[in-house]
């Protein structure tokens, strides 16, 4: 599946931000992802759809997030957005332009408009 450029940011708009769709949930939780897209830690925050607002292709936050904090040894590639507090319901993710190693305890988090979700020119028109 394709969508068109015109259309892509109002698409992400319906998953997440303050026009979301009904069928989404109210409250999502931050979880940071390795490079092979599995879950390192939940950062044991939350996100509010209000956060978020229209992009380019996408959304991105409209208010600076607070992402908790690192732990040891942590290699994030992705930051990720769950439908649970544990983990087990992805919605969606973004990769970082960079993987970040940082020190434990290191404060985590992204300053406005730093964090987007996009929908890229990857995806394949279905049969």
């Amino acid at each position: 599946m394709a969508i068109a450029p015109a259309f892509r940011s109002t698409a992400v708009q319906a998953i997440l931000g303050p026009a979301r769709s009904g069928l989404v949930p109210s409250t999502l939780y931050v979880g940071w992802l390795d490079s092979s897209g599995d879950l390192i830690a939940m950062s044991g925050t939350t996100v509010s759809h209000d956060d978020f607002g229209p992009a380019d292709n996408g959304v991105q936050n409209s208010v600076p997030l607070d992402c908790g904090v690192a732990g040891s040894g942590w290699n994030i590639h992705a930051v990720a957005l769950f439908a649970d507090a544990a983990g087990g319901a992805l919605l969606m993710w973004a990769e970082l332009d960079a993987p970040l190693t940082p020190d434990a305890s290191a404060p985590l988090g992204f300053d406005i408009g730093d964090l987007r979700f996009t929908i890229g020119d990857e995806g394949e028109p279905s049969a």
